[in-house]
């Protein structure tokens, strides 16, 4: 279908569901912590996938994959659960307004590893364009008002961007990988599994959540891993890194989004100025691929 091959239908959606993740994640935390989310999180998304691959006849063809194929998913989806973990602990640390910011810093990180990893090209538009959008998710992230950024502490700014160069690695392996996308993300969501269900041994300890918590575990697992995987993939497959990453930094608009229609909280106009800045970049970047394009036609 070219609907699932149109980069900003996918983005919208990925971003919709991205966007629900800091208030579903505030509801659930009001009786687990961190490392039971996450388990929890990893956990409801196989229990998800699981049925679906039985019913469908993949699982077959997910236990049919050469050792060497699933031993490569398997190292790939390292990063991916890192990502969680490296976040997490980062919050735990320092202001969540700071984390944000270094967490987002994800789009540029793709853009830079994108040229060694898959060959990509960084053109003026390019580089511009991520300037625009890493500035316009500062003044997202801070509602404008940049006095209220501070780096307290080393080894929190060190897991936020650690956090953000392993999504930024996860990115640019999965675009790499030729095995099919369903298979791929099964296996990235069992290694997210089992690697949290280790964390949750070694850091916290097992416990049953109450039922509102439950529910918005089920959702996050269902749309931030079992649903983005899936979309952020195919829009990485349909279209450039550099584009996806630039869409991306529309990430903390839509989260705000959220939180002011479920937590009542207000927008600034700094946030507004951040969106038109990263809207800008697209701009810029979308045309300069259009030109590129024609010129080559010719």
């Amino acid at each position: 279908m070219k609907l699932t091959k149109n980069p900003y239908l996918l983005m919208a959606l990925l971003l919709t569901l991205w966007g629900s993740f800091a208030v579903a994640s505030k509801f659930a935390l009001q009786s687990l912590d961190n490392f039971q989310l996450q388990f929890y999180m990893f956990g409801s998304a196989i229990i998800v996938l699981t049925p679906l691959f039985i019913i469908s006849g993949r699982m077959k063809r997910l236990l049919a994959l050469p050792r060497k194929e699933a031993g490569k998913l398997v190292l790939y989806g390292v990063p991916s659960y890192l990502y969680y973990l490296f976040y997490i602990l980062a919050l735990n640390l320092i202001p969540a307004i700071e984390a944000s910011m270094l967490n987002y810093m994800f789009p540029i990180l793709i853009v830079v590893l994108s040229v060694p990893m898959n060959g990509e090209k960084l053109t003026g538009a390019i580089v511009l364009a991520a300037l625009l959008g890493c500035a316009g998710m500062i003044f997202i992230v801070t509602g404008g008002s940049l006095a209220e950024l501070q780096l307290s502490n080393v080894a929190g700014d060190l897991f936020a961007l650690g956090g953000a160069f392993c999504w930024a690695l996860f990115s640019n392996l999965g675009k790499r990988n030729h095995v099919d996308a369903d298979l791929s993300n099964y296996v990235y969501t069992l290694t997210g599994f089992v690697l949290s269900t280790v964390t949750l041994l070694i850091f916290s300890k097992f416990t049953l959540p109450d039922w509102t918590s439950s529910a918005w575990v089920i959702w996050l697992g269902v749309s931030n891993i079992v649903l983005a995987y899936y979309l952020w993939f195919r829009g990485l497959q349909s279209s450039s890194a550099s584009l996806i990453a630039s869409l991306s930094f529309l990430a903390p608009f839509f989260t705000l989004m959220f939180i002011v229609i479920f937590l009542d909280e207000q927008l600034a106009a700094g946030q507004f100025f951040g969106l038109l800045l990263i809207m800008t970049g697209i701009v810029i970047q979308v045309a300069s691929e259009k030109r590129g394009k024609r010129s080559v036609s010719m």
